[in-house]
């Protein structure tokens, strides 16, 4: 389940097409986490995770963040959760590595599904 607080329109929309796409890709159907999603201002990061236990996990993401680097940083942070429940090490240097292939993975899919390219480039 994903619960949002903060963000504008189109976060909350890309959160939820984001969220869904990376349960289906990443977890397991019975490993599926509970988000707590808040958007808005970060000090010092464009977003962290915080991992409670029992697939529970806290997301804070910067607010000003264009629709492209949104995009990025969810799939990130998605990343995070899908170490912390996988119990491997945390890795910054996998979750870049791995950030942009599933963020263009995400894009190919919704101009599969929806038939319209989500504009990378929009504010």
């Amino acid at each position: 389940m994903l619960y949002i607080h903060g963000g504008n329109k189109k976060q909350i929309e890309l959160s939820h097409q984001l969220y869904n796409f990376c349960c289906n890709g990443l977890f397991k159907e019975d490993n599926i986490p509970n988000i707590d999603l808040t958007i808005h201002k970060v000090e010092d990061a464009l977003a962290w995770t915080d991992y409670e236990g029992d697939g529970k996990f806290f997301i804070e993401i910067e607010e000003t963040l264009d629709q492209k680097k949104f995009i990025i940083t969810m799939c990130h942070e998605m990343i995070h959760v899908c170490q912390f429940l996988s119990g491997v090490e945390v890795s910054e240097l996998s979750a870049y590595h791995y950030e942009e292939k599933i963020a263009e993975q995400f894009y190919h899919e919704e101009l599969r599904l929806n038939h319209s390219p989500l504009d990378l480039n929009e504010d």
